[in-house]
């Protein structure tokens, strides 16, 4: 199922439909602001158990998700002062932030290493699902980040060749144009030290600065 939404302005019927579809275990793929991703409710476990499936990703891989703010974020992942501090300046934006996760978070979630990776997109679409959800929302890239850096295959960013792929494994498909993947950058605060994992769409000068 497709459901064109406009980024700027999504109409509520059009988010509530898809709420619907992810409080009823449905795996979704939606716009962020680094390209498409897998979605489906924390929450959920028969709609993580089939994400897995659908992306063929080891089940002891550390998830990400969508928070719909950092008040929402402290509810899920260890975020001590100087971490906050750190955080609320570069988010909402194309950054993920790799943290200890509470125990309101599944293993299924956290991994082996009990971490999670924490979004803030700065995208209208992502916010509203999230609000409607009352909770977070994976986020799993459409694009594996290292099978595009060594050409393997061509990204996926037209909603209709998404369709054509994975149409029939998910529920729905949020249609926002095509949108060119470019990588959040992955920053993480779960040790003592700062680490850049990568470095994507977001800038760290700020980061190297402090």
């Amino acid at each position: 199922m497709l459901i064109e939404m406009h980024e700027e302005n999504p109409k509520k019927r059009d988010i509530d439909t898809v709420v619907g579809i992810l409080k009823n275990g449905g795996v979704i793929i939606y716009p962020t602001d680094t390209g498409y991703a897998f979605g489906c409710d924390l929450f959920n476990k028969k709609a993580l158990e089939k994400l897995i499936m659908v992306k063929k990703v080891d089940k002891r891989k550390t998830f990400s998700f969508v928070c719909a703010n950092l008040s929402q974020l402290s509810e899920y992942a260890d975020c001590p002062k100087n971490c906050f501090m750190i955080i609320k300046d570069f988010l909402p934006g194309p950054y993920t932030f790799i943290m200890k996760a509470l125990n309101s978070v599944s293993r299924t979630v956290s991994g082996e290493k009990k971490k999670v990776g924490i979004r803030i997109p700065l995208n209208n679409i992502d916010k509203a699902l999230v609000e409607g959800l009352g909770n977070p929302l994976i986020s799993s890239s459409l694009n594996k980040y290292s099978e595009i850096i060594e050409g393997d295959i061509n990204p996926l960013s037209d909603p209709a060749e998404i369709d054509k792929i994975y149409g029939r494994q998910v529920d729905a498909i949020i249609d926002c144009g095509v949108i060119d993947p470019e990588f959040s950058t992955v920053i993480d605060l779960s040790g003592d030290e700062i680490e850049i994992i990568r470095e994507g769409k977001g800038p760290i000068d700020r980061l190297i600065e402090k």
